[in-house]
């Protein structure tokens, strides 16, 4: 398809100047290497009450592509802070639309206007599209693993209460290992608070199930005192030392057979993880620096069940209640 490309002044001057010796439309098309129906158009639209003059023709052109600019080109500053977000932080045209209705001052925009600048010229331009947190399931690649049930009936996540299941009560956790290309057996532990979505990242150097257990217990242990009071496994082998969580007063749950989906928000925060330490990355050269850096933006990142809170907040809001309750 031809671009089409707008008049210039220079031609304005030109039309005006042949339209006054009386040349029609089609001979004015033909001087300036016009199509008749640009030149028609040009007349009709731009036309002052004294007749065609170009400089007001000129004036209207530019009022009317003042008033046709996005809005985030209308705001300069609302434009740098959405593409901040989207390239620095990693966040979802919604997170970015409803942080911004919730909680900033700089103005307001559609999520849907998001998507439109990331696919407009300019945005394809930046690669704002690679920086997209979330693809659909046909286009994301599958990663399947063979689950190994390794533990009694008495806790699978059938016995788990109803305030864990509709996350009314704070302190309940899903937990998973996320593995990468270079090696079998390193791989990042996972730990995710269902309510808050407050999420805590582990290097692991091995999936031996000692290993990995001993390193969530110490991780727990960390957290300030009653914050974790359930831990919800898959049925993989890595976490079959699940007594030792036991021992500090943590619940542990198991999902029924072939089912991740039970633990589906620690299997959805990997999808975001891996835009910050792509799947495809040699886990061999993934330093704790670059994990702590992928926890604190996946903690900082609005999200829509939350009210555009970030984990962080959340966290905090649900934890100083619980305190609260307990006192």
């Amino acid at each position: 398809m031809i671009k089409y490309i707008k008049l210039s002044l220079e031609e304005r001057e030109k039309i005006y100047l042949l339209q006054q010796n009386k040349y029609s439309i089609r001979q004015i098309a033909k001087q300036i290497g016009r199509a008749p129906s640009t030149i028609k158009r040009e007349l009709d639209r731009n036309c002052a009450a004294i007749g065609y003059l170009p400089d007001s023709a000129h004036k209207f052109y530019l009022n009317r592509r003042v008033k046709q600019q996005t809005k985030l080109a209308k705001n300069p500053r609302l434009k740098a802070y959405v593409i901040a977000r989207i390239k620095e932080d990693k966040w979802s045209p919604e997170g970015i639309s409803g942080r911004l209705k919730v909680h900033e001052d700089i103005g307001t925009i559609s999520h849907e206007s998001i998507y439109q600048f990331i696919y407009s010229r300019e945005g394809q331009k930046m690669k704002l599209y690679a920086n997209l947190m979330y693809r659909r399931p046909k286009r994301q690649q599958q990663y399947t693993r063979i689950n190994r049930p390794v533990v009694p009936e008495d806790i699978r996540i059938s016995a788990r209460s109803e305030t864990i299941n509709d996350r009314s009560e704070f302190g309940h956790f899903e937990g998973d290992l996320t593995f990468m290309k270079g090696s079998n057996s390193n791989n990042i532990i996972s730990l995710l608070e269902r309510k808050s979505r407050k999420t805590f990242l582990i290097r692991n150097d091995n999936k031996a199930s000692i290993s990995t257990i001993s390193k969530i217990t110490k991780r727990v242990k960390s957290l300030p005192e009653t914050c974790v009071k359930s831990m919800t496994f898959d049925n993989g082998g890595e976490f079959k030392r699940y007594a030792i969580l036991g021992l500090i007063g943590v619940n542990v749950y198991f999902c029924n057979p072939h089912s991740p989906w039970q633990k589906g928000s620690v299997e959805r925060m990997h999808v975001f993880l891996h835009k910050y330490i792509p799947k495809k990355r040699d886990i061999r050269f993934v330093t704790m620096e670059m994990i702590e850096e992928a926890e604190n933006k996946l903690n900082n990142l609005p999200r829509k069940c939350l009210n555009y809170l970030t984990p962080n907040e959340a966290w905090n809001i649900y934890h100083n209640e619980s305190v609260a309750l307990e006192a």
